[in-house]
């Protein structure tokens, strides 16, 4: 088997089998299917490894112990320290090392692949189907790897291929399994068809994504910033019938916490407020948590049912609990700031990576 072949099916089934779409895991993969044929001084890998290739040819047959699961094994004890730059790598040395002496399975020779067992495995059974070298077989045998190897690569790059599956059917239950995934990496946007919860008007518009809610339903902000619940819950103002996720800028998302002892609400959000108002426009900060607010006999919030409110209140006598979810500092400094409170906030702030 022609050396460009086995690079092609160890970069084919190593993004397959891996998941993976990492040019480097790839790279190695391509370059470790070269190792195999070390056994002899007339491939490319045993030219570069001169020494050791003249070695090997003198004192085992081509497509024997290199090409085994004994020097598969004794390959990955000796690049094992890959491990310490990621696991992900040694797995696509690994992986093309395997695929490296596997393609010559389908070859007229064969391999022992059991070594030091001298019985070959040959596949398939009729001499007549096996590869030669070079033969206009093997060229079109190539041809159809590099489409398979360009469409694992892509399918990979977007995601994989359960999010691949999704995207096409575009159902809300896989949407939200893409956005649970993706979430803390992407900044994503959602386009939904389905329509208004109390108007029934059809929608077929896009969103931002700020994060789900539950296992069936997002939370999402339109161009306006208004946001809205999305899913099939009785709870939704969209009802789903279609969600398609795009992945818009890879993200950092940064989690600290604020915590309030009797403090006027405003003094402990200026920061995040001052934050927000950094010329730095896509930076987005979202507040979650539960607050106990005193003397609230006069504080009211604005409800709706067209859309979500991320901040609810729990009116007491002298007291109430407001419950954020979501929430942007400009929000709860507008409608809580005057007000002292004590508790917790969770402070999430996403930011695209440069």
């Amino acid at each position: 088997m022609m050396s460009r072949t086995h690079i092609v099916l160890a970069v084919a089934a190593t993004s397959l089998v891996l998941g993976t779409a990492d040019p480097v895991v790839l790279s190695l993969s391509a370059v470790s299917s070269q190792l195999p044929d070390v056994d002899t001084t007339k491939s490319f890998s045993g030219r570069v490894l001169f020494p050791l290739s003249s070695y090997l040819e003198k004192r085992f047959a081509h497509r024997s112990i290199t090409h085994s699961f004994l020097a598969l094994a004794i390959f990955a004890v000796i690049i094992f320290p890959v491990t310490f730059l990621g696991y992900q790598y040694w797995w696509g040395m690994v992986s093309g090392y395997f695929w490296g002496f596997f393609g010559d399975v389908f070859t007229k020779s064969g391999v022992a692949l059991f070594y030091p067992s001298k019985v070959r495995a040959i596949c398939p059974a009729n001499p007549r189907l096996r590869l030669a070298t070079g033969s206009s077989a093997e060229w079109f045998v190539l041809f159809f790897l590099v489409i398979f190897a360009i469409l694992s690569i892509h399918i990979n790059s977007a995601g994989g291929i359960v999010r691949s599956f999704n995207q096409v059917l575009g159902l809300p239950s896989g949407a939200i399994e893409t956005v649970n995934e993706d979430a803390s990496r992407y900044l994503l946007k959602a386009h939904i068809k389905g329509r208004n919860a109390i108007t029934q008007e059809p929608i077929n518009k896009s969103y931002s994504i700020i994060q789900p809610l539950n296992q069936n339903d997002l939370l999402v902000k339109d161009e306006l910033g208004t946001t809205y619940r999305v899913g099939n819950s009785q709870e939704s103002q969209i009802v789903a019938s279609q969600m398609k996720i795009e992945r818009v800028a890879p993200i950092t998302t940064t989690v600290t916490n604020i915590f309030l002892d009797d403090e006027e609400i405003y003094t402990a959000l200026i920061e995040e407020e001052k934050k927000l108002r950094t010329p730095n426009s896509e930076l987005r900060t979202y507040l979650s948590g539960t607050l106990t607010i005193f003397d609230a006999d006069d504080l009211i919030l604005p409800t709706h049912i067209d859309r979500y409110d991320t901040i609810t209140l729990q009116p007491g006598s002298d007291i109430a609990y407001a419950r954020l979810i979501a929430a942007s500092p400009q929000d709860v400094v507008r409608l809580l700031g005057d007000y002292y409170a004590s508790g917790n906030l969770v402070v999430r702030i996403v930011e695209k990576k440069p």
